[in-house]
């Protein structure tokens, strides 16, 4: 099993055979239609779901409750009652009557083997199931007088016990025989018992246990029959409703078969259920390309990737954070100083102010005199950190603050915030009534005039 490189965990579902790297559907483009690797742009190889998909044997509480579906209900239903009275009616029309409804369930069936094949584990939309039936039954009775002509003409030259061999050798292989003729919709590929052994030895020991459960079913219609000997219609109208049922969950599981060894049978599918790389947004992408384009180092992309992001979903609080982390990665303080103000807003939008003390506290470990440039940045910061219990990281982005932009307007607010930070510290005091002073000078002298005084 290969892994997505930028996942180690995940299984690779697409490769890329230029990067020589395999990716998970995360971490592909599929923003032009086909699917491309974010850092060549070449179209890449699609691998499927392979090991990843669960065997049927695993699911088996989901194959019971596929045909539980209002339309195939209805339709089993239906097609039990119409088929006993068919049977009562007896004559050609009752085996016209009979021809129909066979017809129809046996059309549903192949309908339910091939999109499940396709990873659609939804049970199909019953009015796909009123054209075609009666062509399928009669290739279905060609293919049955073909196997039939096979063992006589076996029985004729090697003599009986050859035609016995041979008679349970397509007895066993009857699934595989209907799951080729779905896979391929020729009478050919299915009266072919070279392709039809290829296909069971394909699947292996899956297809053997698959033959267990397909006669642990049709045993247990048997027994209902038997404890139902009676021959009212009620009775003879549960035994169809059981047949039915298991008509469909059996092809269902012949279809999931058909999906879990997609790998082994060369083709490529998924399931429906997994999401379309093709049908996320254009934000999701936008996310999967970043998140790519930083675990290769392409920085200069990387920053203008984000940047773009930013600007077009100025709300959305995991872009705000994967730019952060991208500045404090490449220590771009500069960068950080024009970030803060719209990050802030951010912060408080999402609920998310908490946790600005961690993220002053990871610059510093990079940047140990780290100051914003802006005023009002120190100031709004120094008020959030107060108040999460920082008062000498708050203290300290105010010192020097009337020094370093003397004509900030709410120069006086800063220090009254700054002595109140300077309290909560001890033997602080004494700096903090002076602090205070300082904030009284600033508030009575005019605006011209400050950026005076002494560090606190």
């Amino acid at each position: 099993m290969e892994y997505c490189k930028y996942h180690p965990v995940s299984e690779a579902t697409y490769r890329c055979a230029h990067c020589n790297a395999g990716q998970c559907d995360h971490c592909v483009d599929a923003s032009s239609g086909s699917v491309r690797c974010f850092v060549c742009r070449r179209e890449l190889e699609n691998k499927g779901p392979g090991d990843s998909v669960v065997p049927f044997w695993r699911r088996l509480d989901k194959c019971f409750s596929y045909p539980m579906t209002m339309q195939a209900l209805l339709l089993t239903i239906i097609a039990s009652v119409v088929s006993v009275i068919g049977a009562l009616a007896g004559g050609l029309q009752g085996f016209i009557i009979l021809l129909l409804v066979t017809a129809v369930t046996t059309k549903y069936a192949f309908l339910c083997l091939q999109q499940t094949a396709a990873g659609n584990m939804s049970a199909p939309d019953v009015s796909e199931a009123f054209l075609g039936g009666v062509k399928l039954i009669i290739h279905i009775i060609i293919i049955l007088l073909g196997i039939v002509f096979m063992v006589l003409a076996v029985a004729n030259v090697l003599g009986p016990f050859a035609a016995i061999a041979f008679s349970a050798f397509w007895l066993c292989c009857l699934p595989a025989v209907f799951i080729n003729y779905a896979r391929f919709e020729e009478i050919s590929s299915a009266l072919n018992p070279v392709e039809v052994a290829r296909l069971v030895l394909q699947l292996r020991g899956a297809y053997f246990l698959l033959l267990l459960f397909i006669t642990i079913m049709m045993l247990s219609v048997g027994t209902l029959n038997q404890l139902f000997d009676g021959e009212d219609l009620l009775s003879a109208a549960l035994q169809s409703v059981v047949s039915y049922y298991y008509w469909i969950v059996i092809f269902h599981l012949m279809g999931y078969l058909l999906f879990q060894k997609q790998r082994a049978l060369g083709y490529v599918s998924r399931l429906e259920s997994d999401g379309d790389v093709h049908n996320r947004s254009e934000k999701q992408h936008t996310m999967a390309r970043i998140g790519v384009l930083a675990k290769e180092g392409m920085f200069s992309e990387l920053s203008h990737e984000l940047k773009t992001a930013v600007k077009k979903y100025p709300g959305d609080i995991g872009i705000y954070d994967r730019y952060f982390d991208y500045l404090c990665a490449l220590h771009k303080t500069a960068e950080l100083d024009k970030f803060w103000l719209a990050y802030l807003e951010c912060l408080s939008k999402s609920g998310s102010l908490p946790k600005v003390a961690g993220l002053m506290l990871r610059i510093l470990q990079f940047a140990p005199d780290y100051l914003p440039a802006s005023a009002e940045v120190r100031f709004k910061l120094a008020g959030i950190l107060l108040k999460q219990g920082k008062p000498a990281l708050s203290a300290r982005l105010i010192n020097r603050l009337h020094r370093d932009h003397p004509g900030f307007d709410r120069l006086p607010e800063a220090y009254f915030l700054m002595a109140d930070a300077l309290e909560e510290l001890p033997e602080k005091q004494v700096q903090a009534e002076k602090c205070r002073l300082l904030a009284n000078k600033l508030k009575a002298r005019p605006l011209a005039t400050q950026g005076g005084g002494n560090d606190v």
